[in-house]
C-alpha cells in the first residue's frame, strides 16, 4: 500500500469511527434478523484475515492468512465457514464456527486459481467453485466433496472464460453462473489478454448432466458480468463491470429469469458516471422486491424496483462492499474503511444504521447466517 493511500484510507477509517452509538434497544431490533457474519479483511499493514462477527458487529474470531480472501460460505449441516482466495489465489480456508479457529487450508493444483466464489448444495455435501484452468484460460467449475476431509472430485465447464460468482437456483439442481469473459494468467498480473475478443455470458448449468442449459449474453463484449445474487422465485440479478471507455452508457445492472430475454434495470446518468462502470455485491431481499447494488468506487449503494426495474434511490457509502440479505427489505453492508451497517426500511425508502466501525479494510463480500 502506497504511503499516501494509506494515510487517506487510515483518516477515513478514523472518521467512520466517530460517532457511531447504538442503545441496546436499538441493537436488539437491528440484530434480531442475523446470528452472524463472515468476511475476508485486511488490517493497515495490508495483513489479510478471516474473520466471523457476531449479530452486534463485533469479532467472534480473526485468523491471519497468506492470500486475499474475496467470498465466503456458511455450512450450516458442519458449522464451518469457507474462504476463498481472490483471483489469483489458491487456497480455500476452512473456519470451524463453534471454536472460530482455522482448521484446514485447501490448496488447489498449480494449474488452477480460484476466482473468489463457491456456493454450496442445499444438503451441505457439496461445494462448487468457480476456477481458471492455466492451461487454456477456459472456466472450471470445480466440484468438491465435503463428506469427510474436503476434496475436489470433479470438473464442469463454466460456459465461457472468467468465472466470477455462481449460484445456486431454487430446487438446488442448477446453477447460474457469472462468466466474466476476461482471460487472464498469473504471470501477467490481473491484466486483460483478450479485451477486444471477450465474450462475457449468463450461462445456467445442470448439475445432473453437467451441461450448459441456457446462456445469455450481454449487448456489449466488454460488458464483464461479475456478481449476482438469486431471489425466491428465481430472477436473478447481474451487475456489470465495464471495460470500456468511462464515457459509454452501458447497462450495469441486468436482471433475467430462465427462458427469458435479459431485462437491464434503469440507470440515472448522474449514478452512471458517478461509479464508474463498476458494480460489486449484489444481493436481493428475502421478498423478492428490491435488489441493491454496491459500487465502490462511487462510494454508493444503488436501490433497484425489481418488479419495475425503476432506480430507487442511492445510499452512501464509502468504498462500499459487501452485501447480504438478513431479512425482507433488510440487508447488511460492510465498507473498506471498516464500517458495517444494517439496511433497513420500506420499500421504496432505505436507510443505513451503523452496527460497528473497525480499523480493518472489509473486502468486497460478506455472509450473514
Amino acid at each position: 500500500m502506497q504511503r499516501r493511500d494509506f494515510c487517506k484510507w487510515s483518516l477515513l477509517a478514523v472518521a467512520a469511527a466517530g460517532g457511531v452509538v447504538c442503545t441496546g434497544e436499538e441493537k436488539v431490533a437491528l440484530n434480531s434478523a442475523f446470528q452472524g457474519i463472515f468476511s475476508g479483511c485486511d488490517d493497515q499493514h495490508g495483513q489479510h484475515y478471516i474473520a466471523y462477527l457476531n449479530s452486534s458487529g463485533e469479532f467472534v474470531s480473526r485468523v491471519p492468512v497468506p492470500q486475499r480472501v474475496h467470498g465466503s460460505v456458511y455450512v450450516p449441516q458442519q458449522q464451518l465457514a469457507l474462504f476463498f482466495a481472490r483471483r489469483p489465489g489458491t487456497h480455500l480456508y476452512i473456519m470451524d464456527t463453534a471454536s472460530g479457529r482455522l482448521v484446514q487450508t485447501l490448496e488447489n493444483t498449480k494449474d488452477r486459481h480460484f476466482y473468489g466464489h463457491g456456493v454450496i448444495s442445499d444438503d451441505g455435501e457439496w461445494l462448487y467453485t468457480t476456477e481458471n484452468n492455466l492451461s487454456d484460460l477456459s472456466g472450471l467449475i470445480g466440484v468438491y466433496s465435503l463428506q469427510g476431509t474436503p476434496k475436489k472430485v470433479a470438473e464442469l465447464s463454466s460456459g465461457g472464460i472468467g468465472p466470477h460468482q455462481l449460484a445456486l437456483m431454487p430446487g438446488g439442481d442448477s446453477l447460474v453462473i457469472a462468466n466474466g469473459g476476461m482471460a487472464t494468467h498469473p504471470s501477467s498480473g490481473r491484466e486483460v489478454l483478450n479485451l477486444e475478443s471477450m465474450a462475457p455470458n449468463l450461462a445456467y448449468l445442470d448439475l445432473a448432466s453437467g451441461r450448459v442449459k441456457e446462456l445469455h449474453e450481454p449487448p456489449h463484449h466488454r460488458m464483464s458480468i461479475r456478481h449476482l445474487d438469486v431471489a425466491a422465485d428465481g430472477s436473478v440479478v447481474f451487475g456489470v463491470q465495464h471495460q470500456g471507455e468511462l464515457t459509454e452508457a452501458v447497462p450495469l445492472v441486468g436482471r433475467h429469469r430462465r427462458g427469458e430475454s435479459i431485462k437491464w434495470l434503469a440507470l440515472p446518468e448522474a449514478i452512471q458516471l458517478k461509479v464508474r462502470q463498476y458494480t460489486a455485491s449484489v444481493a436481493v431481499d428475502a421478498g423478492g422486491q428490491t435488489a441493491l447494488v454496491s459500487c465502490p468506487r462511487g462510494n454508493l449503494i444503488g436501490c433497484w424496483d425489481m418488479a419495475s426495474g425503476r432506480f430507487l434511490q442511492q445510499l452512501e457509502s464509502q468504498d462500499a462492499a459487501g452485501l447480504y440479505r438478513a431479512g425482507t427489505n433488510a440487508w447488511v453492508s460492510s465498507n473498506g474503511v471498516g464500517q458495517v451497517s444494517v439496511l433497513s426500511g420500506d420499500h421504496s425508502s432505505l436507510s443505513s444504521r451503523p452496527l460497528s466501525s473497525s480499523g480493518y479494510r472489509w473486502d468486497n463480500h460478506l455472509t450473514v447466517i
